[in-house]
């Protein structure tokens, strides 16, 4: 998909497509907070954001800690996995219908990190709610002028416009990131494996002047999952066959990638086809 720099004057008039029990469940309210457009003008949402029928693929692979430690604020550092490793999620989401906005497409690039908590190597992205327990993004290349402005303004995220590419079969999903025709970075991972209904609530970390935030995000949805175990071994470069693979580019975002050591084979691939969310602003204590 390729950016869209058009901003539509009025928001959409969709909320009857938001109606179901989990949307329900997180209702909307008027904050006095405002996006200020290109133009000059300003523009209100409601909160949280709803998002539906949204096609979610994510890759988890291991990279250096120490080098994943020196991208983070200093009040966060990575969750931890043996042999000097931390953790570093591709996930790419087509969004169908986002509440007053045109559906886009997305990448979070993201650590999963622990702010003031105890370190227990490989365990707490495996818990709900595990205390501290977050995310962090490092990148989020995506295709919309509005959302990037959004994201920017209010939670802080180093959001970006590149060409967003998600290419999806029974089997697999290729999610492909370009900046002017030249590769960023691909990232490929099964759509098959143990389903599973879930339910979760996120938290993401951002700077924003200068000082860290927090915001949650819930889902839900089918998640299918995979996971090769063989990736935790030391200096694992393969798996019991292509079920998530990194390829990067040669572009400036692809060496800011490179300096992470990343292996390009996946621990573990999420997939959903129909995944529910919503995106709540940042929290003023935690």
């Amino acid at each position: 998909m390729q950016p869209q720099l058009n901003i539509p004057e009025q928001l959409l008039n969709n909320g009857h497509l938001f109606k179901d029990n989990f949307f329900k469940s997180h209702p909307l309210s008027s904050p006095d907070t405002s996006l200020l457009l290109p133009n000059g003008k300003q523009r209100r949402y409601q909160f949280p954001t709803y998002f539906d029928e949204v096609n979610f693929n994510a890759g988890i692979f291991f990279a250096n800690y120490q080098k994943v430690s020196e991208q983070l604020p200093v009040s966060l550092k990575p969750v931890s996995v043996p042999n000097g490793r931390a953790m570093v999620v591709f996930a790419s989401y087509h969004y169908g219908q986002i509440h007053e906005m045109p559906g886009y497409n997305e990448v979070l690039v993201m650590v999963p990190v622990l702010h003031k908590s105890i370190s227990i190597p490989l365990i707490p992205p495996l818990l709900n709610n595990y205390p501290g327990m977050g995310y962090y993004i490092l990148a989020l290349p995506m295709t919309n002028l509005e959302n990037q402005l959004r994201g920017q303004q209010f939670w802080g995220l180093p959001k970006s416009l590149h060409n967003v590419g998600v290419d999806q079969n029974d089997q697999f999903c290729v999610t492909q990131i370009k900046t002017e025709g030249a590769l960023d970075f691909e990232f490929t991972i099964t759509a098959q494996g143990k389903k599973k209904p879930s339910q979760k609530r996120n938290f993401i970390y951002a700077m924003k002047n200068d000082q860290l935030i927090r915001f949650e995000s819930h889902f839900s949805g089918d998640i299918v999952s995979a996971t090769n175990w063989s990736a935790l071994m030391k200096n694992s470069n393969q798996g019991k066959g292509p079920m998530g693979s990194l390829k990067l580019g040669a572009s400036i975002l692809s060496e800011k990638l490179e300096r992470l050591e990343i292996n390009p084979i996946a621990f573990q691939t999420r997939h959903c086809a129909h995944l529910k969310s919503c995106l709540y602003l940042p929290s003023e204590d935690f």
